[in-house]
């Protein structure tokens, strides 16, 4: 199921990138797709360190911004 997932999600900011391409030219379509893939990536790699480690505990916005002021 996260392997569907995936291919869907990469498939759809593809599919995405290809509409900024054609309204901001293939640079920013580029920059757009890095952008996105990255972030994703990022997401799926602190997802799976909090599941190894299950002591970590999540935090949501509030308490980051807490936690780093």
């Amino acid at each position: 199921m996260k392997a569907f997932f995936y291919k869907f999600f990469f498939r759809m900011v593809l599919a995405s990138g290809i509409v900024v391409g054609i309204l901001k030219g293939q640079e920013a379509r580029q920059k757009w797709v890095t952008k996105k893939k990255i972030k994703y990536e990022a997401k799926r790699a602190l997802q799976k360190r909090v599941d190894k480690d299950q002591s970590l505990v999540m935090l949501d916005d509030i308490e980051m911004s807490t936690y780093h002021s």
